[in-house]
């Protein structure tokens, strides 16, 4: 039965739009200790914030990209962000720009494991991380 929350229901579109499957895959993985959890995320995190009109999904996705690459430690959320960027037309040039900029307020170290994240979430979707010619 879907969920009538208009919370609910704007999270799991945004969702939607970064990952079809992404909703389900974050219920199955909160199941089994917090399913509530999975709740709050979909309604909260995707329906109130990331599904905010202030910003567009690419901007929320580069600066989520930003925060989580400056954290250092939220590999699995870094991935599936970049993946989730790539998937509503960030470029992978925009995204490396995006964890380069963080070297200068999070430090290098942070920028450098970011930026090793991005080039394997590039390398398994088959994307240069090179801009072409004349680009950016």
């Amino acid at each position: 039965m879907p969920d009538t929350d208009p919370r609910a229901q704007r999270g799991a579109a945004y969702m939607a739009t970064l990952d079809p499957g992404l909703e389900d895959a974050l219920r199955r993985g909160m199941a089994p200790v917090a399913p509530d959890f999975a709740d709050m995320m979909v309604q909260f995190g995707y329906g109130e914030m990331m599904s905010r009109p202030g910003l567009d999904p690419r901007g929320r996705q580069l600066v989520t990209i930003g925060a989580l690459t400056a954290l250092g430690h939220p590999v699995d959320q870094l991935k599936g962000h970049i993946n989730g960027a790539l998937s509503i037309g960030v470029t992978p040039a925009e995204i490396v720009e995006a964890i380069m900029q963080v070297a200068l307020y999070a430090g290098f170290p942070a920028a450098t494991n970011g930026l090793r994240i991005a080039r394997r979430v590039f390398a398994d979707r088959g994307v240069s991380p090179l801009p072409a010619t004349g680009e950016l």
